[in-house]
């Protein structure tokens, strides 16, 4: 079932925030590919499209439920990157899902295509891609949610925090050490 049919058969009319005049569906409509983008780059590049559509939904789900409590106290953005890490972040905590993802994350076959042409640089690049998803997948679910947030996605330290409802002291540090495990574990992939 496609997200737009899931999410009408589910929400049917729009709810409205109080004061910002949001509704799930206008936040679905607007931001649904951003979401989708965030979930796909936190559970990596080779999970199943099933999972990431199950947790797209869980996500929506959860705004719905959500959204009246919602102040505007941040971005609506951050705010939905709050909600898809706390939801990746759950799916990482189910074991079988856990194997699973780990699973997928070291049998990554495709990686952002080199647009030189040339094969050889195209297979380099692509197994650098699978390097680096192994260690994303050997890191602690936190560690690598705040990685993704800030490295790949541009947030700031204050936007994790608040996205995550953690210290931006605790965004800092757990950056500092996924940046370290990710150096670490390159350097040993280089001298195999």
């Amino acid at each position: 079932m496609g997200l737009n049919r899931f999410f009408a058969s589910v929400f049917g009319a729009a709810r409205p925030a109080a004061a910002e005049g949001l509704s799930a569906e206008s936040i679905f409509r607007e931001h649904g590919r951003d979401v989708v983008r965030i979930v796909r780059r936190l559970v990596g590049p080779s999970a199943p499209d099933s999972d990431v559509d199950d947790l797209v939904q869980q996500v929506f789900m959860a705004v719905h439920k959500d959204l009246p409590r919602f102040r505007g106290d941040s971005a609506i953005t951050t705010w939905l990157y709050g909600i898809a890490s706390k939801t990746v972040l759950m799916h990482f905590r189910s074991g079988r899902r856990r194997a699973r993802a780990m699973e997928a994350f070291t049998e990554a076959k495709t990686a952002a295509p080199d647009r030189s042409g040339n094969p050889e640089a195209q297979a380099l690049r692509a197994e650098e891609m699978r390097s680096v998803w192994r260690c994303l997948s050997e890191m602690s679910p936190k560690k690598r949610v705040v990685f993704v947030l800030a490295e790949v996605e541009g947030l700031s330290g204050r936007e994790i925090a608040q996205a995550l409802g953690i210290k931006e002291a605790t965004v800092w540090s757990r950056l500092f050490h996924a940046r370290q495990e990710l150096v670490e574990h390159l350097r040993k992939e280089q001298h195999r």
